[in-house]
């Protein structure tokens, strides 16, 4: 049944309707069939594949398995990957990363300033960025596109290929060679293609030696004879020099232009390492940073604040932005510094200075009404900022429209990552309004600071100009006044100072 309807399919491909030239060609083509190297690999009278040609695929396979195993295991051919860059760079580079390792590193921060570990990392990374020149780059990446190029031939289908002709083939057994039979060759079109298009990349004069011997590295042993596998990739760039293949595909389908895909491999893993290192080097700088930034913080909150107990938000806080952080999505960046600017409303400036200030306006007589309406307005805004707060907080609330949102989302992110997107627009907005909160404030309080620093002067003299009632404010403070001042204003500037620590990126 299958020969009727090949015999048919091959009575439409016969010399009926082609042109004088095609035929032409086809004759030269069949006269190269027969008078190639590999000849026998196609039957010109039946249009078959020999079954030599099957049993050269199949030597092949049998080559080629066990890497074929080995670039199947991620842990090994994330090692291979790493150790292809490696082969690649001298000894003076070795030195640069050694300097850049974190054990050095670490090393370094026990006995230098942070600014002097940052300066020497910056200088080594400048160092590194020209040892590891263009020239170091292209080598990693034309080695690595060996790499690739094996990698893609031996995830070609050779077992499909065989079940073709064998039902019970079973992948990776070699005990016994397959039996294989003659096959018309319009049968394997595609598959013969396919074989052109991944084995063109495969060049004797590269070197797979320096390939086969990472493998060996990482595995321990040879998995493949290293003169063997030479020998098979002479012999398949013999075959695609013949064209035996591309000749049997263009006389099969009476197409003499017929045309394998062709493929370009181009690797840019020199670039991507060479990126890596310095991510590694701006990560242990921003460590340095982060480490600098939070002793500053904690001296800052000790200056500013009482109570040990500072917790004050429940929902926008940096706890509940860990389970953001973990999902790669927006987190709550400028949650620290609203805590910090909620704590400070209700323990400082609810309490001591707005009646710091209700004491100084209502009750000192200004020379300039300017500079006093200035100092209220600003008292004013930051105390209407409490609504503010209170409200981003509760809208990230179980009941809160924003907090029923993300919890949702979050719980269909791992099935739908479109719901990434939704959670940043969410958390970036509510991020927005928050810095927008801690910089209107601290712009108030540098108001507030600014005149008081006037005032604390003018008390000072001994002919006072803003204010011509000292007297009577300074016995209306239940506190000394001029202390008091001098406390609150040093406050006031180190909480401006802990809210430009807690913006900063």
């Amino acid at each position: 049944m299958a020969e009727d309807l090949m015999d048919k399919v091959f009575s439409f491909f016969s010399g009926d309707g082609l042109t004088d030239e095609k035929q032409n060609m086809l004759k030269t083509i069949g006269k190269e069939l027969s008078q190639s190297k590999y000849s026998k690999f196609f039957r010109l009278r039946s249009e078959e594949a020999d079954p030599s040609f099957l049993s050269f695929l199949f030597s092949v396979y049998k080559t080629i398995y066990p890497i074929k195993l080995f670039m199947k295991d991620e842990a090994k051919m994330a090692q291979f990957r790493h150790l292809t860059v490696e082969s690649c760079i001298d000894n003076n580079i070795k030195e640069t990363l050694n300097r850049l390792s974190i054990p050095n590193l670490d090393e370094k921060s026990k006995t230098m300033t942070g600014e002097a570990v940052i300066a020497s990392i910056q200088a080594d990374v400048e160092i590194l960025k020209n040892q590891f020149d263009q020239n170091h780059i292209k080598n990693v990446n034309h080695r690595y596109e060996l790499t690739a190029a094996l990698n893609q031939f031996i995830k070609y289908n050779f077992a499909g290929f065989f079940k073709k002709f064998d039902a019970h083939f079973a992948d990776g057994s070699f005990i016994v060679e397959p039996k294989f039979q003659a096959v018309k060759a319009i049968l394997i079109i595609d598959q013969i293609g396919e074989f052109l298009t991944v084995t063109q990349p495969l060049k004797p004069e590269e070197d797979w030696n320096s390939i086969l011997d990472l493998i060996k590295g990482i595995e321990g042993q040879d998995l493949v004879i290293p003169e063997q596998f030479n020998a098979m990739i002479k012999t398949l760039r013999e075959i695609h020099t013949s064209k035996i293949l591309e000749l049997m595909v263009q006389y099969t389908l009476r197409n003499p232009v017929w045309q394998w895909k062709h493929s370009t491999i181009n690797e840019s893993v020199g670039e991507a390492w060479l990126e890596s290192k310095k991510a590694d080097a701006q990560s242990y700088i921003t460590k340095i940073n982060n480490a600098k930034k939070n002793s500053q913080i904690n001296a800052l909150t000790k200056q500013i604040f009482e109570s040990a107990d500072l917790t004050r938000m429940e929902n926008y806080t940096v706890q509940l932005s860990e389970a953001f952080r973990k999902r790669n999505v927006e987190y709550y960046v400028y949650a620290e510094g609203i805590n910090y600017l909620k704590a400070f409303m209700e323990d400082f400036i609810e309490k001591e200075l707005k009646e710091l200030c209700d004491l100084l306006i209502i009750r000192g007589q200004w020379t300039n009404n300017t500079m006093s309406r200035e100092m209220s307005e600003s008292l004013h805004k930051i105390l209407n900022q409490t609504t503010d707060i209170n409200d981003l907080d509760i809208v990230l609330s179980e009941e809160g429209s924003d907090g029923s949102r993300l919890r949702a989302a979050m719980l269909r992110i791992d099935r739908d990552p479109t719901q990434a997107r939704y959670i940043n627009s969410i958390v970036g907005k509510i991020n927005t309004q928050a810095v927008e909160i801690i910089n209107e404030a601290a712009q108030a309080l540098i108001i507030i600071g600014k005149h008081l620093k006037n005032l604390i002067e003018d008390l000072q003299k001994k002919h006072p100009e803003l204010l011509i009632n000292w007297r009577e404010v300074t016995l209306a403070s239940k506190d000394p006044l001029p202390q008091r001042m001098v406390q609150d204003f040093k406050k006031i500037n180190y909480f401006v100072q802990l809210m430009r620590l807690c913006t900063q990126p």
